[in-house]
């Protein structure tokens, strides 16, 4: 675990860089977006939800929940944004806050509200407290968040726990993964990109521990999963010969040049622009030269 935290802590991005975390924030909020919402069973692509989150567009091809899914998450990504450097914060206040976020528009009766009926992980063995519980378990959980210093181990646990407890009806995984990165945000470490690929054994790592007690094997696939996130940023933002300063996502690109995204895009189908670069994921950026 020593060599897991020392390849992350190579990774790490200078948080007084604003631009360069500006450029990074964009991209994530889609990112984060399409992953989380797709572990959750959300079947829109990248490009989908990209359009859904930037320009507010819909192919109406699939069923209006997953576009709004997009919207809330890109939403409550904003608000975790908004919380990096606040010193007085209260953990149970924002668990909910952010939850009311994402189930916005989607089940208004449940957001930002415990759960008062039994549920289950699909595909998860696990035993669920009772919901009489869950408002004491919650505010035990929080309390010692509250009363600990942030740190990446505070912020793997906290998203273990915010799932085992399972508090709400629904949007459990997305609200989990958003504090464990907002904790890590306030610890200066960029958020953890949890890929569809590794559905399966992130799940499996989060079940062995509930399970079996598997605390070590979630811990050093969790730090993997983040230390392969690090290595993302590096790659997409850090080392490219170009200065990542001068890299814009297609909406800030736009913004700079004073046209409306759609244009760019014309742009580009018509070959008239190419953009500078593209991250693993397929997005495109553009450097000032483009202007």
């Amino acid at each position: 675990m020593y060599l897991l935290y020392k390849r992350i802590s190579e990774k790490l991005v200078d948080f007084h860089d604003k631009k360069l975390l500006g450029v990074i924030f964009q991209w994530l909020r889609t990112e984060l977006a399409y992953t989380s919402n797709n572990i959750e069973g959300n079947t829109l692509t990248r490009e989908e939800t990209m359009l859904t989150v930037e320009e507010g567009l819909t192919s109406g091809s699939k069923p209006l929940k997953y576009y709004v899914e997009a919207r809330n998450h890109a939403e409550a990504f904003d608000y975790m944004l908004s919380l990096i450097d606040v010193e007085d914060i209260h953990y149970e206040d924002i668990i909910l806050k952010i939850h009311a976020i994402i189930l916005n528009g989607i089940n208004d009766e449940n957001k930002g509200c415990y759960r008062n009926v039994h549920v289950r992980i699909a595909g998860l063995n696990a035993v669920l407290p009772n919901p009489v519980k869950v408002p004491y378990l919650m505010e035990e959980f929080t309390k010692k968040l509250d009363s600990r210093a942030d740190d990446i181990l505070k912020a793997l646990e906290a998203h273990y726990k915010l799932v085992e407890i399972h508090p709400f009806i629904d949007g459990n995984g997305r609200t989990a993964r958003l504090l464990m990165n907002l904790i890590l945000l306030r610890t200066h470490v960029l958020p953890m990109i949890i890929a569809p690929r590794e559905r399966k054994r992130y799940l499996a790592a989060i079940n062995g521990r509930n399970t079996q007690g598997k605390l070590l094997h979630y811990y050093k696939y969790m730090l993997g999963l983040l230390g392969k996130s690090q290595d993302m940023y590096a790659k997409i933002f850090m080392n490219e010969k170009q200065s990542a300063k001068q890299l814009m996502t297609i909406s800030e690109f736009a913004k700079q040049c004073g046209v409306p995204i759609s244009t760019i895009r014309y742009y580009l189908r018509v070959k008239k622009l190419v953009p500078r670069t593209y991250t693993n994921a397929g997005y495109m950026l553009f450097d000032e030269d483009k202007i």
